[in-house]
């Protein structure tokens, strides 16, 4: 899933490359929040990296997130969708 955010304008995106810069999470688990979790970050995922930060393994963890967060992984594929519309939209306007 694509997104308009980007390290640049999301301050969140920001702290986990750094992160992944300094070697702390890896860019698998960085991909995996960013393309599942576009939009906002629930509690849920900011309390997993922290876990990954503290050492643990971060497969179980994108399990975790995968099985429990499902409702706000459905929510930012809607967001997705809707935003990609109205992106149309107003480009079809501008025309």
């Amino acid at each position: 899933m694509k997104t308009i955010h980007t390290p640049k304008n999301c301050k969140y995106r920001q702290y986990l490359i750094k992160k992944k810069k300094q070697g702390k999470i890896s860019g698998r688990f960085y991909k995996f929040l960013c393309r599942n979790f576009p939009y906002r970050f629930c509690y849920q995922v900011k309390a997993s990296v922290s876990a990954v930060l503290d050492g643990h393994n971060e497969s179980k963890i994108i399990n975790n997130l995968v099985n429990n967060c499902k409702k706000d992984i459905e929510h930012n594929k809607r967001m997705y969708q809707s935003n990609v519309e109205c992106m149309k939209k107003t480009k079809q306007q501008e025309i």
